[in-house]
């Protein structure tokens, strides 16, 4: 067993002295917050007491289950990554306000981790550090998810350059296989979340992985496809997503504005927080985003608090508020 899931047990199980000498446990352990992505979650009551925490466990078990005949030296830094990539969705209230003053990024959670990664190394002593691995792992925990985003149309694929350009960079030196880390990192981190998604994501997933390895960078989604992408739940549904498209971007003015946009921008839980709402409403709220947001510095767009307050648990089973949904439909209808 790796020795990462011992230690979640061992403090499962009560003994909290670990949390001293393992940062990136107490982190995980020690918190109030639950930032999780309410898609996948059937009950808001029944929410698991430190969800972050399962979650992490799950896709270590993942690694052990799956990999064991990976080289060690793989495993070890997939392991790290693993461990260290959710910790800035945790941690005490006074830890978080610090990290806060820190001007670390927290409600980005690949970054803000990314962050305290690299701040939590400076405390090792220098001759026990091997850079080039710290600096893999801290790459790899900044485009910690990236891959199944993209798939999903939530971000651009230049946000994966830094990986790409540090492979690229490496090359000639590097003693792992890359292509290797990469599809067995983003299958624990996609399986976490749901083995069914796992499955129907798994050869786009490798598809992937083998364009960083190999250092593409040319392989961004048109607008329409990403577009797509991100009303996958509705077309599932049954909207007709060809036609809609075809009627409101052959507006060549809300064409242009949308391609700004989503040019200059990574969005966040859009497809949590906006599933329910028609593909019209869907265009009025990312109208009412490029009137309202400074259109030369914007780079995230999250839709992570609409997506937590938009929901509620009805009869013991998570629930649109149809109350707030309604709110929100009337003011749209005034958009017109």
């Amino acid at each position: 067993m790796l020795s990462s899931l011992k230690l979640i047990a061992k403090a499962k199980a009560g003994n909290t002295d670990i949390l001293h000498e393992h940062k990136w446990l107490s982190y995980l352990y020690r918190t109030d917050e639950k930032n999780v992505n309410l898609e996948q979650v059937e009950s808001l009551e029944n929410l698991e007491p430190n969800p972050v925490l399962h979650y992490v466990e799950k896709t270590l078990a993942i690694l052990d289950r799956c990999y064991a005949d990976l080289p060690a030296s793989e495993k070890e830094i997939i392991e790290e990554v693993l461990r260290w990539s959710e910790v800035a969705k945790c941690g005490s209230a006074q830890k978080r306000e610090e990290w806060r003053r820190r001007g670390f990024q927290l409600r980005i959670h690949n970054i803000g981790s990314a962050r305290i990664y690299a701040h939590e190394q400076m405390a090792v002593p220098f001759g026990q550090r091997h850079l080039q691995k710290e600096d893999l792992i801290y790459t790899l925990i900044l485009t910690h998810g990236l891959v199944g985003q993209f798939i999903r149309g939530e971000v651009r694929y230049r946000q994966l350059y830094p990986l790409i350009d540090w492979i690229q960079s490496h090359r000639s030196s590097l003693k792992w296989d890359i292509k290797r880390i990469l599809l067995a990192l983003n299958h624990c981190i996609i399986e976490g979340v749901s083995p069914a998604i796992w499955e129907k994501v798994r050869a786009e997933t490798s598809q992937i992985t083998s364009w960083i390895a190999a250092g593409e960078k040319s392989r961004e989604h048109s607008l329409k496809e990403r577009l797509r992408r991100l009303r996958e739940c509705s077309i599932q549904k049954g909207e007709d997503f060809e036609a809609l498209y075809t009627k409101w971007f052959s507006n060549r003015e809300l064409a242009s504005m949308f391609h700004l946009l989503f040019q200059k921008t990574d969005i966040w839980y859009v497809e949590s927080a906006l599933q329910d709402f028609s593909f019209e409403e869907f265009l009025k709220i990312f109208l009412l985003v490029y009137q309202k947001t400074n259109l030369l510095t914007v780079e995230q767009i999250s839709f992570e608090p609409l997506m937590k307050d938009i929901y509620y648990d009805y009869k013991g089973k998570k629930s649109v508020n149809l109350y707030k949904k309604r709110i929100i439909e009337a003011y749209l209808g005034l958009a017109e």
